[in-house]
């Protein structure tokens, strides 16, 4: 029995680039061309629309040679045709081009020279998608909030580090989602440069699904990493519909998800994110102004009903310390789940590096971020072997 073909619509206004891709659809023998209009959409009853509404491909590819009319047929189609996945194909590299592609509704940005071979691997990306969907009553993975209610606790390190430890470990795929703004710093711990930010994801939460999250997501040490914002200028408030529709996505996507979860975030964001997670780390140091704003934070996290999931985390902790863990109990009526030793050098020789610390040295803070990964999620981590291309890197 014949598979049936995966249906494709084309919308250029050049007659050599519809029959160039027309071409390359047909010879990917996965799938055929449905329809083909001649002109860009400018409204939802005009013509080209009501074409491919008539016809409604599986695939639409746009050609972008005229740059704000496709931009402008690509938030049509997506409006009346939101199953149908769109396909902006362009010659230019301009990142700004590409991310309003994105937020116009493009499912993926495909460069010229535009081959049957690229073509063919797009379609094969999109029935993935459909075969994922299809089971999506699988397992779903476990997220973790990290926070601290003072600045500076570590919170980010310590997400950092715990994603960076899980994600060496076979059978995982770990993500990090950098909620810090105006401008957060997960990124340049890990010394990533990132094209997209949270804040693009959330922009697309409506249609976000596995496939688009993950073109949003910058690679760095195994983990992919969905950046805070970049710029100083703060955003528009997210609405938290759009953040548990981020976090559904990306329980889908990866096995363990760890957000960086900025104590000064939207109440309600804050909340929709908690209510989400597996655990919510308070990271704290052992110092008088932490242990006053920690305590209001576990009170806060109590009333949010999370207080059985709260894990306390010491930082820098240190023998000498002047508060002890009895006191930081009897303050907090919470006990510490973990203690990270004070390790400056270890710490800021890391995060100079622009990589996690267990790629850097073998201190005991290196390994007691091994330690807390394995006791969080109960996986079993192996201290990371210095082989021979770890002298030389």
């Amino acid at each position: 029995m014949t598979a049936q073909k995966t249906s494709v619509g084309i919308l250029a206004s050049s007659p050599e680039i519809r029959e160039s891709l027309a071409g390359h659809v047909e010879a990917t023998q996965i799938a055929t061309v449905k329809v083909i209009a001649d002109e860009y959409c400018a409204v939802e009853d005009d013509r080209p629309t009501q074409i491919f509404l008539e016809a409604q491909p599986e695939i639409i590819l746009v050609d972008m040679s005229d740059e704000r009319a496709a931009i402008k047929s690509l938030f049509v189609l997506h409006s009346v045709l939101p199953e149908s996945w769109l396909y902006a194909c362009s010659g230019s590299n301009d990142p700004q081009l590409i991310i309003e592609s994105m937020r116009a509704g493009a499912r993926e940005y495909v460069t010229k020279p535009i081959s049957a071979r690229s073509i063919a691997m797009a379609i094969a990306r999109y029935l993935e998608e459909k075969e994922r969907r299809r089971k999506e009553s699988r397992v779903r993975g476990k997220i973790y909030s990290v926070t601290s209610a003072k600045g500076g606790a570590g919170a980010t390190s310590v997400a950092v580090n715990v994603s960076a430890t899980l994600a060496e470990l076979p059978n995982t795929r770990v993500a990090l989602i950098d909620l810090n703004g105006p401008v957060g710093d997960a990124a340049a711990y890990l010394d990533l440069k990132p094209q997209f930010s949270v804040a693009d994801a959330l922009a697309a939460a409506p249609r976000l699904d596995p496939v688009l999250l993950e073109t949003f997501m910058t690679v760095g040490h195994n983990v992919a990493v969905l950046p805070g914002p970049k710029q100083l200028k703060p955003g528009p408030t997210p609405l938290p519909a759009s953040m548990a529709r981020l976090l559904r996505v990306v329980s889908q996507t990866y096995t363990h998800t760890f957000v960086d979860l900025p104590v000064s975030l939207d109440q309600e964001l804050f909340q929709a994110v908690t209510d989400n997670s597996e655990a919510v780390m308070v990271v704290m140091t052992p110092e008088l102004p932490a242990l006053w704003r920690t305590h209001r934070l576990v009170l806060l996290l109590a009333g949010y009903g999370c207080a059985d999931r709260v894990k306390l985390i010491l930082n820098r902790d240190n023998s000498r310390d002047e508060i002890d863990e009895r006191e930081i109990k009897k303050a907090l009526n919470q006990p510490i789940y973990w203690r990270l030793p004070n390790n400056y050098n270890s710490a800021i020789q890391a995060i100079n590096k622009g990589k996690p610390i267990i790629w850097v040295n073998h201190s005991g803070l290196a390994s007691s971020y091994r330690r807390l990964a394995q006791e969080l999620t109960g996986i079993t981590v192996r201290k990371r072997r210095r082989g021979i291309l770890n002298l030389f890197s």
